[in-house]
C-alpha cells in the first residue's frame, strides 16, 4: 500500500473541514485487492500509536497523549467490534515545522504509527494556507499488499484550532477512526449543511419525517460525517452508522447475526448500466435518524468497470432484524471521497421494492417506497429517465445526464451519453457545473459542444421556481436539446438556442451537429465546439463564426474552433444556424515509429507540436513512448517542455549512449514535464516522453492523449522556482566537490545550492547545514524566487547560477547574488547589493559534518571549497556584511 495524502478543498461551508485527506464514504479509505479492504492484524486487537513529544494547543503533552488514549478507546469501547489500540511508546522528537517531513512524507515504513501534535499550527499552515479551516488528518500509512495488513498509521493533529478538550477529543474520535481505516459516511450530518443548503430528510424534495430540532441533545450526527459543527454535536458519541462500519471491518463472532444487511446495486434508466458514487441511505420507520446507516456504491472496489461484480454494489450494515426501512439514493452535497461522488442521472429517489423502473414505461415515481426488512438482497435502484419533452432539472449550475439514442462520435471518441448543463453547453464523459465561461476552459476542459456558453439561470434560487425551460428531443437518428427562453443569472433577459446531434451516416450534408440559434438578448459568452483536452492543443485561434454560415465548420481541421464574444464583440448570432462536422482523425503519424531510441524522430530546434500537422500523442494507454532526436552543441541549454496535455506526464533526455542527461516528471505546470540542462558535448541527443509511472519509458504508463511538445536550445536556462522550491539542472562537466564528481546541481529556492538531492528547508540553521546534503550557500534564507529572477549560464568550463532581485519571504526587499562553479572545483560567489540581515553562508560537505566553528569571511582570508567553512548571520545584533563582495573557495 502506498501512502496518500490528497488535500480537500472546500468553500462557503458553515462548518470545519475534519480531515484533509480524501476518503472513501461508508467503506474502508485503503483497499488491497477488489472487496479486501486493508485491515490491521489480529482483528485490530491491540493496534499501536506513537505520540508527539511535544504539546497541543491548549493541552499538555500529558493532557494530549490522555486525550489521544480516550479518544482511541471511544472506538474500542464498540460491543460489535474487534478493535483496540495501544500506546506503543512515544516519538523521539517533538515534531514542528522544522522537522516534521520524515513523518509527513516517509520514503519507507520506519516503525513507528505518529500521532503528531501541531502545537502551533504551523504544519497546516504550510501545506493548507492559513486559515484553511482543517482540524486534522489521518490513515493508514504503510501495508503489506501481500496478506493486505495495515503495518503502520498516521494521523496530524492542528492544535490552535482546539478551543478546549471537548474540541480535541472530538477531532481525535473522528480522525482516529480514518487511522482504523473508516471513511467518510453522510448519513445525517447534510441536513445541517448550513449555507450550502440542507438537505431533505428523505429523497429531495421529499422530507417523510422532520428533521430533529437539536442535533446536540439528540445526538443524531455521524461521527465520520466530513465536517464539524462545533463541541459536542455527536462527534464523540458513536452513531449506528459508525458502529456499523467499524464492526463490518472488524466483526465480533455475533455481530452478523446479531444484525442485518440489505444490499443490491445502483443502476442507470437502461437497468443495465451499474453507477458508482451514489449515497445509499437507510432510515428505520421507526426510529429514522438513530436508526440509520449508509453505504455508496462500489465503496468496497477501486475497480469501476462494468465487467467488475462489486461496481456499482452497495451493502448497508448494522440494520435492526426485524425491522422496516425505507432506502432511497441522496446526493453528496459536500465532501471529500475518493470513491468519486455520482452527478446523478435523474432524480433522488426511494427503492420501491417489485415495482422499480426508470418510471417511462411502468410508473415510479421518486415518492413511491417499499418497506425493506434487513436480509434482503438485489435491492436495486433504478434511475427515473425524463421523457422527451419533459423539463430537465439541471438547476442553477447543475447538470444532467442523458443516455443518447445512438453512439455519437466526436474527434474519434465516441460516446452514448451526454450531460446537458445548465450554462448552454452539452459535455460529454463528464458534467460541467462552471458558469465562468473561457476559451481556455473550452480547449482544456471535456469535448464540449457551446451553443451559448454563459452563466444561464434555468432555476432562480432565490423563488426556488424555474426560468425557461431546458428539454429535448430524440429520434433513432437525432438527438436536440432545447434552451427556451432561459435568462441570465439571475434573472436577465431570454435566450433560446437548440443543440441537435445526428447519428454517424445521417447527418444533413456532412454536418451533424446543427446549432440554431432564436432569440438572444445574451452579448457575452463562449460558442463553438471543442475535441476536449485529449485533443487540443489549447491554444487553437477563434473564429468568426458570423462569417462561417454558409459553410460546414470541419474539426477535421482544428480539434477547437469557437468564438468568444464580449461587450467589445457582441453577440451576432441571434437566428443563425451554425454547422459543424464532428468527424476528425489526430494522430502523430507523422512520427513514424518512434518508440524507442533507435526509431527516434529527427526534430529541428526550435520544435513545437501544437501545430495539428505535427499532432504528438500517446496512443494507446499503456502500450506507447515517443522518442525524438535533436541536435545541440557543448554548453547549449536543451529546454523541452510539455506545455499542454491531461495527462501525467514523464521525460528524459539521453545522450547517443543511453545515459541519462536529466529526467523530469512534474517540473512543468501541474502534472506536466520540463527538462531544462547544460549538454555537455556537441552531438545528437534524445528525448523520451511517456506518462506516469513510466519512469523507465518502457511504454507502460497510464492515459492517453495529446501532448503538445516544445524544445529549444538557449544560451541561459530560466528557472522557474516555486517559494520554497527547488529544480535540478545538468552540469555541462564533471564537477568535483566535496571528494565526488557531480554531473547535476539543484539549485534551491533559499539561496544555496545542493547535490545528490534537493532542498526545500527555509528555516536555515547551522545544525541543519552539518546534517543536510552536500550545499553551498550562498544567502541560505527564507527567500521568495517567484518574485525576482533565477536562471542559470555555462560553458564547457563553468556554470553560474543567478539570482536577481529575489526577496526575502513577505518583505518586498532585494537581494543579488551569484554562485560560480568551475570544472577545476572551484567555487565563486558574487554578492551584489543584499538587503538581508540574517542567513547562513557556507560550503559543507554535509551528511553529518563536523562543527569547526564560524569563519568571518569578510576577512579575506584564503578559503577552501573542500570541508565545511561557514558563517551564521543573526539579524541587526550581526548583520549580514559581504554585499558587492566576492568569495573565492579553491580546491
Amino acid at each position: 500500500m502506498n501512502k496518500s495524502k490528497r488535500s480537500l478543498a472546500l468553500a462557503g461551508v458553515a462548518a470545519l473541514l475534519l480531515s484533509a485527506p480524501l476518503a472513501h464514504a461508508g467503506g474502508p479509505i485503503a483497499l488491497c485487492a477488489n472487496g479486501e479492504p486493508y485491515l490491521w492484524a489480529n482483528g485490530g486487537a491491540n493496534i499501536p500509536f506513537n505520540p508527539d513529544l511535544g504539546d497541543l494547543g491548549p493541552l499538555t503533552n500529558a493532557q494530549a497523549v490522555a486525550a489521544v488514549q480516550a479518544a482511541f478507546d471511544v472506538w474500542a469501547a464498540v460491543g460489535t467490534s474487534t478493535v483496540s489500540y495501544t500506546n506503543a511508546g512515544s516519538l523521539p522528537v517533538d515534531v514542528d515545522i522544522t522537522n516534521f517531513v520524515p513523518y509527513y512524507d516517509a520514503p519507507a515504513p520506519d516503525g513507528v504509527s505518529a500521532i503528531v501534535f501541531d502545537d502551533t499550527g504551523g504544519i497546516f499552515d504550510l501545506l493548507y494556507g492559513p486559515g484553511s479551516g482543517v482540524l486534522g488528518f489521518a490513515g493508514p500509512e504503510w501495508g503489506d499488499g501481500a496478506t493486505c495488513t495495515i503495518t503502520e498509521g498516521l494521523s496530524f493533529l492542528n492544535g490552535p484550532s482546539f478551543d478546549d478538550l471537548t474540541a480535541a477529543m472530538d477531532v481525535m474520535v473522528h480522525e482516529f477512526g480514518h487511522y482504523t481505516n473508516l471513511a467518510h459516511t453522510v448519513v445525517n450530518g447534510q441536513i445541517y449543511l448550513g449555507s450550502v443548503g440542507g438537505d431533505d430528510t428523505g429523497p429531495t424534495p421529499f422530507s417523510p419525517y422532520p428533521a430533529p430540532a437539536d442535533p446536540l441533545a439528540e445526538e443524531v450526527v455521524e461521527t465520520m460525517y466530513p465536517f464539524y459543527y462545533g463541541p459536542g454535536i455527536g462527534t464523540q458519541t458513536l452513531h449506528r452508522d459508525d458502529i456499523a462500519t467499524v464492526s463490518a471491518l472488524y466483526p465480533t463472532p455475533d455481530f452478523p447475526t446479531t444484525t442485518g444487511t440489505i444490499s443490491g446495486a445502483i443502476l442507470a434508466a437502461n437497468g443495465v448500466t451499474k453507477l458508482t458514487g451514489v449515497n445509499v441511505i437507510a432510515r428505520n420507520e421507526a426510529d429514522p435518524f438513530q436508526d440509520a446507516v449508509s453505504a455508496i456504491s462500489s465503496d468496497y472496489t477501486e475497480d469501476f468497470a462494468q465487467s467488475n461484480p462489486l461496481a456499482g454494489t452497495y451493502t448497508l450494515f448494522g440494520l435492526t432484524p426485524g425491522a422496516s426501512y425505507r432506502v432511497y439514493v441522496d446526493y453528496l452535497l459536500a465532501g471529500g471521497f475518493s470513491t468519486p461522488p455520482a452527478s446523478l442521472p435523474g432524480p433522488e429517489e426511494y427503492a420501491s421494492g417489485s415495482a422499480e423502473s426508470n418510471n417511462q414505461t411502468t410508473a415510479d415515481p421518486p415518492a413511491q417506497f417499499a418497506l425493506i426488512s434487513p436480509g434482503a438482497a438485489d435491492v436495486n435502484v433504478i434511475f427515473n429517465s425524463p421523457r422527451p419533452g419533459d423539463p430537465l432539472p439541471v438547476g442553477e449550475d447543475g447538470s444532467f445526464e442523458l443516455p443518447l439514442p445512438f453512439p455519437f462520435t466526436l474527434c474519434e471518441q465516441t460516446f452514448n451519453s451526454v450531460f446537458v448543463n445548465a450554462n448552454g453547453n452539452l459535455t460529454f464523459g463528464a458534467a460541467s457545473t462552471d458558469y465562468t465561461e473561457s476559451a481556455s476552459e473550452l480547449l482544456n476542459g471535456p469535448p464540449r459542444i457551446a451553443a451559448w456558453w454563459d452563466d444561464l439561470s434555468p432555476f432562480n434560487l432565490a423563488t426556488g421556481a424555474a426560468q425557461g425551460v431546458v428539454t429535448f428531443a430524440e429520434t433513432s437518428d437525432d438527438f436536440t436539446v432545447f434552451f427556451r427562453d432561459v435568462p441570465e443569472y439571475p434573472n436577465a433577459g431570454a435566450n433560446s438556442f437548440s443543440i441537435k446531434l445526428s447519428r454517424d451516416g445521417r447527418a444533413s450534408k456532412g454536418a451533424n451537429i446543427h446549432v440554431t440559434y432564436e432569440g438572444m438578448t445574451a452579448v457575452d459568452g463562449v460558442a463553438g465546439v471543442s475535441c476536449g483536452n485529449k485533443v487540443t492543443a489549447g491554444n487553437e485561434a477563434p473564429t468568426d463564426l458570423s462569417t462561417q454560415l454558409s459553410t460546414i465548420l470541419e474539426l477535421a481541421r482544428s480539434p477547437g474552433i469557437y468564438e468568444a464574444f464580449t461587450a467589445s464583440n457582441p453577440n451576432d448570432l441571434a437566428g443563425a444556424l451554425v454547422r459543424y462536422n464532428s468527424k476528425a482523425s489526430y494522430s502523430d503519424r507523422w512520427a513514424g515509429s518512434n518508440n524507442t531510441q533507435h526509431t527516434a524522430t529527427v526534430i529541428s530546434l526550435p520544435f513545437s507540436s501544437a501545430n495539428p500537422k505535427l499532432y504528438t500523442e500517446i496512443d494507446p494507454a499503456g502500450a506507447d513512448v515517443d522518442f525524438y532526436r535533436i541536435q545541440a552543441s557543448a554548453g547549449d541549454a536543451v529546454v523541452a517542455e510539455i506545455v499542454s496535455s491531461s495527462l501525467d506526464t514523464v521525460m528524459v533526455l539521453l545522450d547517443v549512449y543511453g545515459n541519462i542527461i536529466a529526467q523530469d516528471d512534474d517540473g512543468g505546470a501541474g502534472a506536466l514535464s520540463r527538462i531544462a540542462t547544460f549538454v555537455p558535448s556537441t552531438g545528437k541527443y534524445y528525448l523520451g516522453v511517456s506518462t506516469y509511472p513510466d519512469t523507465d519509458f518502457t511504454g507502460d504508463g497510464e492515459g492517453s492523449g495529446r501532448y503538445v511538445l516544445n524544445v529549444t536550445t538557449a544560451d541561459r536556462i530560466t528557472l522557474t522556482l516555486s517559494d520554497d522550491g527547488s529544480q535540478e539542472v545538468g552540469i555541462p562537466f564533471d564537477f568535483p566537490y566535496q571528494g565526488q564528481n557531480w554531473s547535476t546541481v539543484f539549485v534551491n529556492a533559499n539561496g544555496n545550492l545542493s547535490f545528490g538531492l534537493g532542498n526545500t528547508d527555509f528555516s536555515e540553521s547551522v545544525a541543519e547545514l552539518l546534517s543536510g546534503p552536500p550545499r553551498i550557500a550562498a544567502l541560505w534564507d527564507d527567500l521568495s524566487p517567484q518574485e525576482g529572477e533565477v536562471y542559470v549560464e555555462a560553458d564547457a568550463t563553468s556554470l553560474t547560477v543567478h539570482y536577481v532581485d529575489v526577496p526575502q519571504y513577505l518583505t518586498g526587499d532585494s537581494n543579488s547574488f551569484s554562485i560560480t562553479l568551475s570544472s577545476d572545483g572551484g567555487v565563486a560567489i558574487d554578492y551584489g547589493d543584499v538587503a538581508a540581515l540574517d542567513g547562513v553562508v557556507a560550503v559543507t560537505e554535509g551528511d553529518g559534518a563536523t562543527n569547526g566553528g564560524e569563519t568571518d569571511l569578510s576577512a579575506g582570508a584564503p578559503l577552501a571549497a573542500e570541508g565545511t567553512t561557514h558563517e551564521l548571520f543573526t539579524g541587526a545584533a550581526d548583520p549580514f556584511d559581504l554585499a558587492n563582495s566576492t568569495l573565492n573557495f579553491v580546491p
